[in-house]
């Protein structure tokens, strides 16, 4: 059974990530988990207040050893989220970013001790550009260097990725799954009695005399393209002339057939994703969230 940090030392813990933050320039880095050496989490703040302060939303990277250190991973919060998605609102309190670029900002959390990630966003222009595909897609930016345990390459390949789904969002086209075709209306032919409405439609508009003719030609037209059509009765209207005459039968094995059914992999599940309507789900704290294991 996890341990379940008192509130007294929910705080302290909080505070640990406020001087991690201050040590880190710009506080855009907190790695409480110390995966990142100084010279990795400096670059890295640089990177990520370039990025914050082009297009006013920040950018944030949050790293713990177990989030169940700061909070009751089974608890549900007031917005309804538990796990990791509770942890980065947590965090986002905690830390006070809210005070920072009118509230908008992006977080991407790490937890060591089950290896979860989660993103989260705050804020119009961060739900906006950040949106619940783009999220997702996202993950494929970091995770490959996660499960290398590559921490800087793919905090780096995250940040990178963070300016250019602002700048898309910037241009008006946030990166989201594409319109759906449903709204396009499809025609089916006339059939033959419509065909024949609109010849008498056509005699009506030209006058009886050139209209008469009109649907005459009409009709002649599509009574040449029907076949007619009745069942036979007997037998002999089915075979060639001459008759046919059966001597022998005799059964052959020509081959056999073998269904296969594959077997359902992970890999299949992941290939195949969530589906998505467009937008973004923001839960009544103002956040989005996505996140999984690495």
């Amino acid at each position: 059974m996890k341990k379940y940090a008192s509130l007294l030392f929910a705080l302290v813990l909080a505070l640990s990530l406020s001087v991690s933050a201050a040590a880190d320039a710009d506080g855009y880095v907190y790695d409480d988990a110390d995966i990142l050496s100084t010279d990795e989490c400096a670059a890295l703040n640089e990177a990520a207040a370039a990025v914050s302060e082009q297009y006013g939303c920040g950018v944030y990277v949050v790293t713990v050893d177990d989030m169940a250190d700061y909070i009751d991973p089974d608890a549900v919060t007031e917005t309804g989220e538990t796990g990791m998605a509770a942890f980065t609102e947590y965090a986002w309190d905690a830390l006070g970013l809210a005070a920072s670029y009118d509230s908008n900002g992006i977080m991407l959390a790490l937890s060591m001790a089950e290896r979860d990630f989660q993103m989260l966003a705050h804020g119009d222009t961060a739900n906006a550009a950040f949106t619940d595909y783009g999220k997702y897609i996202m993950q494929d930016e970091f995770l490959d260097n996660f499960r290398e345990d590559d921490w800087y390459g793919g905090f780096a390949d995250y940040i990178a990725a963070c300016g250019r789904y602002l700048e898309a969002n910037a241009n008006g086209a946030p990166i989201d799954v594409e319109p759906s075709d449903e709204t396009e209306e499809e025609y089916e032919p006339l059939s033959f009695g419509d065909k024949l409405f609109f010849a008498a439609l056509m005699a009506f508009r030209f006058g009886l005399p050139l209209g008469l003719i009109v649907a005459f030609i009409v009709c002649a037209i599509y009574k040449r393209q029907l076949k007619s059509v009745r069942r036979a009765t007997e037998a002999a209207r089915y075979t060639v002339s001459g008759g046919a005459e059966i001597t022998a039968r005799e059964d052959r094995f020509t081959h056999t057939t073998e269904v296969r059914t594959p077997i359902k992999t992970e890999s299949d599940d992941h290939d195949s994703g969530p589906s998505f309507s467009g937008g973004t789900t923001v839960n009544s704290g103002g956040f989005s969230h996505s996140g999984g294991k690495f």
